[in-house]
């Protein structure tokens, strides 16, 4: 009797001890780990290039002009000094310049003259880095004073026209630049075709 009751315990139990194995079995095989895995963690986010340049800041230089006397003269020798906005669109160029210098007289001395101009224009900060170059309207006012016969007169100037140019980038900031242009002035009743030229460095 006693050995009937065992061998029935025993046939109760099988099961549950085989399904006991089995699970185990198949955990060691999965290769359960005890320790939950760390998050991954998120991609650093790009940091800009520190590199770019988004064009000039400020230039000083020197600006030739010829705004004709009438009399085979007329050459101005101006200090230039220009500064430009920031934009987050670095390729849209706008500045404000100052000049101021001498202009040559045929019948007399020199004449003051001094230019303001807005310029609003086009460049390439990346596509030729470190070169910059540019494409711009420039729209200028200013003032002339001089002597005629002994007497000191002033005239009013102003106009529009076109300048083409480019920056050379040396180190950080730090650039060369040159540009040409063209403009249509009027002074005293009178027009006049002024071709300019400006050279210098800036930041």
């Amino acid at each position: 009797m006693t050995r009937a009751l065992i061998a029935m315990l025993a046939l109760a139990l099988w099961p549950a001890a085989v399904d006991a194995q089995e699970s185990l079995g198949m955990g060691r095989r999965l290769g359960r780990p005890s320790v939950r895995a760390p998050e991954p963690e998120a991609p650093p986010h790009a940091e800009p290039d520190a590199d770019r340049w988004p064009g000039p800041q400020i230039q000083l230089g020197y600006g030739y002009l010829k705004l004709a006397d009438g009399y085979g003269g007329g050459d101005a020798h101006l200090a230039d000094l220009s500064v430009f906005i920031q934009w987050p669109v670095t390729e849209l160029r706008v500045a404000f310049r100052g000049q101021v210098g001498a202009r040559d007289y045929s019948l007399g001395g020199d004449d003051l003259l001094a230019v303001a101009s807005v310029e609003i224009g086009y460049q390439l900060t990346d596509l030729l880095d470190p070169l910059v170059p540019h494409a711009s309207l420039v729209v200028s006012f200013g003032g002339l004073v001089g002597e005629r016969f002994e007497t000191t007169v002033a005239h009013g100037l102003g106009g529009a026209g076109l300048e083409l140019g480019a920056a050379l980038r040396l180190y950080r900031n730090l650039h060369l630049h040159a540009a040409f242009g063209y403009q249509r002035w009027e002074m005293d009743g009178a027009a006049f075709d002024v071709f300019t030229f400006r050279v210098g460095a800036g930041l």
